[in-house]
């Protein structure tokens, strides 16, 4: 009972001295994880029905949903104010790196002039800009909603498989054998929520979700010297498309001054 007693009059004592501890400018750091999804699609365009193979004489198409997780490794500053009985209004800027990296669709390993190719997608990078409006529900904690605009790098890539150019009707020049890549900014919104709970009056400890609404990329690749041969691929191109959304979670330490 003296213990709990004692636990209970430390709690409180932090209480009163984190009084108002959200007002200031601040500076922290954060660490979590992101699952990337990704609604992956292919159609092959301009099909020219020559009658060479079975598998050539119609329209292809493709579509595949998948994710993965990945880690984020960010930084974060902001101003923040707390109004009459704990309504509190702030704006911070942020931004990061993240570690994803797979494959929605892969069948490069499937076998000499039987697998396609391998599509990538890839996030470098991010940074943005995030107003939030919470609610001090204790002297020293912090809820809050996030309503951000994000950006950063996305990279998409569609990688030939060897086996499928190993045919002598594909010239050594031809752009059917390139990698096709396409790199995406643009600005998307990140709404989320998060809790801020002060430890002393100027250090605080954080927990964040965010949902990103990601970018939609589009590439093509050119297949009209595998479409003479035998692969199976009909058409002058094929068009990739790639439309993406994340969800992170992240925790951070930050100081306020």
């Amino acid at each position: 009972m003296k213990n709990l007693s004692i636990a209970l009059l430390a709690v409180a004592a932090l209480g009163t001295s984190a009084a108002n501890a959200s007002n200031g400018f601040y500076l922290g750091a954060s660490a979590g994880v992101a699952q990337t999804n990704v609604q992956y699609s292919y159609a092959n365009q301009n099909t020219l029905n020559v009658g060479l193979n079975p598998g050539s004489e119609f329209a292809q198409n493709f579509k595949n949903d998948s994710g993965k997780a990945g880690g984020l490794f960010g930084l974060f500053a902001g101003y923040g104010v707390v109004v009459g009985n704990g309504a509190y209004f702030g704006g911070e800027v942020y931004g990061g790196f993240d570690t994803t990296s797979f494959s929605p669709y892969d069948d490069s390993a499937s076998g000499k002039r039987v697998g396609f190719w391998k599509a990538k997608l890839e996030h470098k990078y991010y940074y943005g800009l995030a107003a939030r409006l919470g609610y001090m529900i204790t002297p020293s904690t912090l809820v809050y909603l996030r309503l951000a605009m994000e950006s950063g790098k996305w990279k998409a890539s569609v990688t030939p498989n060897s086996g499928l150019l190993d045919v002598n009707t594909v010239p050594a020049n031809s752009t059917d054998r390139k990698v096709v890549t396409k790199n995406k900014t643009g600005i998307q919104f990140a709404p989320g929520a998060g809790v801020e709970v002060y430890v002393t009056k100027n250090l605080f400890l954080r927990a964040e979700y965010s949902y990103l609404f990601g970018p939609k990329i589009s590439l093509t690749q050119t297949t009209g010297d595998l479409a003479s041969g035998v692969t199976g691929i009909n058409g002058t191109s094929v068009n990739h498309n790639f439309k993406t959304s994340q969800h992170a979670m992240k925790i951070g330490i930050g100081y306020k001054f």
